[in-house]
């Protein structure tokens, strides 16, 4: 003796499937039937109307509710074969077409409907000859192009589900309906959960692949902004001609020098330079072998320096040398040599020599310099006075 009500397990899975298909479709990026997880929502709530209209039998038509109930179930079907489709890296279109399925659902509403006076072994057979190829071949779509981590699931709970469809409309199974109908319930409900573990874990798979890519730019854009700023401070504080410091990163760091000196009783050196009869240069030989020229002593003046040291172009064919810790005598030795050197340097134009000299001047730091302004206008006294004394010299304030 039957302990379930077949109208009530009817009712109760239709209710259910339906909830759940509505409900699962509702969290599918895509609703436009192309996904798998949006078919298979819209497969759960055709089975589940089919089952309430099944439950609610005697209170339609007879046609209706026979029909009705058998059509839902075939697009059941149908839209389990549409989503296992849309797996396939290039569907054909007549697998998506809507127009298709509608008449094929039409086909199987008339084939329904016309044997509606038959028995009940009838309809089963005639909703296994509908329901199993489109099950079959639902299963060789998933297991050739679903994702390996639902392949598996996806293709037996389908397998059981056409299992029991032959099985019933072979043997019978009028009398084990409502278990029959509970089994397909639970069937229905474990392919949706498989679906959306599957797409689940594909969306999780995703998140990370953008989080590393999107790791992966933060590294770029962060190296990108970090060589930016580099650039933009050699911009800032590089003579853009010579490569060595300019007037701002010169004037800068004389400052801090000039503070350190005081707070540690440190002494402190300048050396200001100028290119003696440079206008000439340019004049004679003319202003791109003025520019070799001042290239050329701005390097002078980086190789006499020691790392503690800056040199640095002021401006025009104005050059200046800073030296921490240094006191007038080592300054002097310094500038001397610089000015020496300076016969060596070949700087040539149409393979004649030009010939290069500097007038320099020194300045150490005293107690009345109260910044660097002081001390680079006293170091230019001494430069003027190099020049005043025929130029090629050194003189010191």
């Amino acid at each position: 003796m039957n302990t379930l009500h077949a109208e009530t397990c009817d009712l109760t899975l239709g209710t259910a499937c339906l909830a759940i298909g509505i409900a699962f479709i509702g969290l599918h990026a895509v609703r436009d039937g192309r996904s798998a997880g949006s078919n298979w929502s819209l497969a759960a709530i055709c089975q589940g109307l089919a089952w309430i209209l099944a439950g609610l039998d005697g209170a339609m038509p007879a046609a209706l509710s026979l029909v009705l109930p058998n059509v839902l179930a075939s697009a059941n079907a149908a839209l389990l074969l549409r989503g296992a489709a849309s797996y396939m890296p290039a569907p054909p279109a007549r697998l998506l077409r809507p127009q298709a399925w509608l008449a094929f659902l039409m086909l199987a509403a008339l084939l329904y409907a016309r044997s509606s006076h038959a028995g009940e072994s009838v309809h089963m057979a005639l909703g296994a000859m509908i329901r199993i190829p489109l099950l079959m071949a639902a299963i060789v779509l998933i297991a050739r192009h679903a994702p390996h981590n639902g392949r598996a699931i996806l293709c037996m709970l389908l397998g059981i589900d056409a299992a029991w469809t032959l099985f019933g409309a072979v043997a019978g199974l009028g009398s084990f309906a409502p278990v029959v109908e509970l089994l397909r319930g639970a069937l229905t409900i474990l392919v949706i959960a498989a679906q959306f573990r599957i797409e689940s874990d594909n969306a999780r798979a995703s998140l990370q692949a953008v989080a590393e890519a999107l790791e992966v730019e933060s590294l770029q854009l962060e190296k990108t902004i970090d060589d930016r700023n580099r650039e933009l401070h050699e911009i800032a504080t590089t003579d853009y001609l010579t490569g060595i410091a300019n007037r701002r990163q010169f004037l800068a760091r004389t400052e801090m020098e000039l503070e350190r000196s005081r707070r540690y009783g440190h002494k402190l050196s300048l050396l200001m330079i100028d290119i003696d009869h440079f206008k000439s240069i340019n004049d004679n030989f003319g202003h791109p072998t003025g520019d070799r020229a001042i290239i050329a002593i701005g390097r002078h003046c980086a190789t006499a320096c020691r790392r503690s040291d800056l040199a640095a172009r002021l401006g025009g064919e104005e050059f200046a040398i800073l030296l921490p810790s240094t006191g007038m005598n080592e300054a002097q030795i310094v500038a001397e040599r610089l000015r020496a050197g300076t016969e060596a340097l070949q700087v040539q134009h149409e393979g004649q020599a030009v010939p290069l000299k500097l007038s320099i001047g020194i300045a150490c730091l005293e107690a009345e310099d109260t910044g660097p302004d002081t001390l680079l206008a006293r170091a230019d006294q001494a430069l003027y006075a190099a020049k005043n004394a025929g130029r090629d010299c050194v003189r010191y304030a």
